[in-house]
Parts: structure tokens; sequence; C-alpha cells
């Protein structure tokens, strides 16, 4: 027998003589086209450039809207809440009569000495010409707090209980404070009052008899005042005595208010003021006229403090009527200063 060599077996896939190529095999055996071939066309590539610079121009102008509305939204609330409420259109609040006062500064005392306790029972060492207070914006006063000279011993007032007045008995008509029956105080616009006599004080009384008679049981020993007439035409005036002990100014404290009464404020009852907020150290009474003004409210106010050694009387007029607002300020800062 002769050997002839075995032919290698077909692959299965192996196109068969005489018959057409397999069409997937044909796809397999050709080449791959480059799929981002035609991202390399110059065309696509510009439009694609294009494309990029809008976005980023459109991006930078919204950018610019949101900061542009940040910064007016930011604008507008510093606009709003930084100035007073009172400044702004629509939102000022209507005045109540009060007055604009210089923030109030206690005096130094002389060396050694302490303020008065709040509870009254400790006497005022400071000259009692500082503890009065200052006529405000409405009545020609300084805004600018008091620079006080250095203190020293205790203060020799001019004024003694049983002093002659060296003026007439009537107020002055002008702005200028005037211890009525006493000599010439300061005007409303100075930083401190001016001593009077007592008797001054005793003379602006209905009755100046009964009331030098109080002052001089009582051993009053200086007296100072201040006067302003205001924008408004309310008159102001605010009387400071002292007296030697606690005692003595309690005493004359109850006289005054039960039988004093100025001759600028006839025909008063008491009026209660239980809603004031608390003077500490002070005790105070309050009488205002049964005559109303042309706005309702009563043509004269009065009010009676004791703090300590020192007895307050304020007395405040108008013809139109004396506003609450303004009478009760200026008897809490008054009695602020002296308690």
């Amino acid at each position: 027998m002769t050997d002839h060599a075995t032919p290698p077996p077909a692959p299965a896939n192996a196109p068969v003589p005489g018959k057409g190529a397999d069409p997937v095999l044909e796809a397999l055996a050709a080449p791959v086209a480059e799929p981002f071939a035609a991202a390399e066309d110059p065309a696509v590539l510009a439009e694609q450039e294009a494309r990029r610079t809008r976005r980023r121009k459109a991006a930078v102008r919204w950018s610019c809207a949101v900061l542009v509305f940040a910064l007016a939204g930011t604008g507008s609330a510093l606009a709003v809440t930084a100035p007073d409420r009172t400044d702004l259109p629509g939102l000022a609040t209507a005045s109540d009569g009060r007055y604009t006062f210089a923030p109030l500064t206690l005096p130094p005392l002389p060396a050694g000495q302490e303020a008065p306790d709040d509870k009254g029972k400790s006497p005022h060492h400071a000259d009692l010409r500082y503890l009065l207070l200052p006529a405000p914006k409405e009545a020609g006063g300084s805004l600018t707090p008091p620079v006080f000279p250095a203190p020293t011993a205790a203060a020799t007032p001019s004024g003694s209980p049983t002093a002659s007045p060296s003026a007439p008995a009537s107020p002055a008509p002008s702005d200028s404070a005037s211890a009525g029956a006493s000599a010439s105080a300061s005007a409303a616009g100075s930083a401190f009052g001016q001593w009077v006599p007592c008797d001054a004080i005793a003379d602006e009384q209905q009755d100046p008899v009964k009331m030098r008679s109080v002052l001089l049981e009582h051993a009053c020993r200086a007296a100072t005042v201040r006067e302003w007439t205001a924008s408004d035409g309310t008159r102001t005036q605010i009387r400071l005595l002292r007296f030697g002990s606690v005692r003595e100014s309690w005493g004359a404290f109850a006289d005054v208010r039960s039988k004093g009464g100025p001759k600028a404020a006839p025909s008063t009852k008491g009026t209660p003021h239980d809603d004031w907020d608390a003077l500490d150290g002070s005790s105070l009474t309050l009488v205002e006229s049964t005559t109303a003004g042309t706005k309702g409210a009563p043509t004269a106010r009065v009010a009676y403090l004791s703090a300590a050694d020192v007895v307050a009387v304020i007395t405040m007029t108008n013809p139109a009527g004396v506003p609450t607002a303004p009478f009760r300020q200026v008897v809490t800062l008054q009695g602020e200063l002296l308690g």
C-alpha cells in the first residue's frame, strides 16, 4: 500500500470551495473605521469652539446678573436698616412732645465723699447747682454734656432762709432762668444754675408768708433754680432746695406739697402716678390744674420730689395745655439726677 498524507481538516467556518464567502466573516475581516475621524474636520472643530465660546459668555453674563442683583439687594437692605426708623419716610413716629436733652452727667464729688444711696438716706455732697436738669434743645439748650469744674469743699451759697429778695417777684418774660423774687439766675442754655435766697422760692408761692415759715422751720440751707420756655410754648420752672438733714428735708417736703402752691399753678388737684417708672431714692407727689387748655390737657402741672436732703419743685405751664409726655420726661430726668 502506498501511504498518502492526510490533509488537515478545514475550519468549520472556512468557506466552502465553490460557494460565496460568509458575510459575517467578511465584516469581521474588514478594517475598523476610526470613530473620531469626523472630528478632525476643520468645520466641525470650528463649530465646537464657537459653541464653547457661546457657553462661556452666557455663564459670564448670568454670573454678572446674579452679582448685580446681590449687590442691589444688599444695598437696599443697608439703606433700610442703617438709618433710624424715625428717619425713614412713612415710618416716622409722630412726636409726643418730648424734649431733646444732652446726655445726663453727674458732677464730681469732693474727695472722700460718696454719692447718695438709692434709699434716700444719704445726703448730697455735690454742688446743688450742678444737679439741675439742663435746658433742652427746644429751649436753646446745648446738647453737649457740661464739663464740671474740679470739686471743692462744701459750697457756700449766697442765699439763706431769711435772705431778702433782690429782684421783682414776677418772673421775667424772657427765656432766661430767674428766681421769681430772687436775684437773676443763669440763662436757659447755661450748663449751671445759680444760688438764690430761700425767701425767693417762698415769694413765688400763693401764700409767701406761710411758705417762708415752712422753710424757716425746716432750716432751708440753699436754693437754686432753672427756667426755660420750649418751642411748644410750655414754661418749665425747676427749684431745688437743700436742707440740713434728711429728716428736715422730709418735713419740708410734706409741708411744701400740702401747704404750698406756685402762683403759676392755681386751683390744682392731686393726680395718681402709679404707672410711672420708679424713681430710686425719691418720693413723688403730682398735682395738676383743674383748668384744661385748648388741647384738653391741664394748663399747669406741678411735681414735688424728695431726694435725701433735697426737695425739688417742678412747675410746667402752658395756656394751651401741658402735654403729659414732656412733663413726665422732665420730672423723671430731674429725679434721676437727684437719685
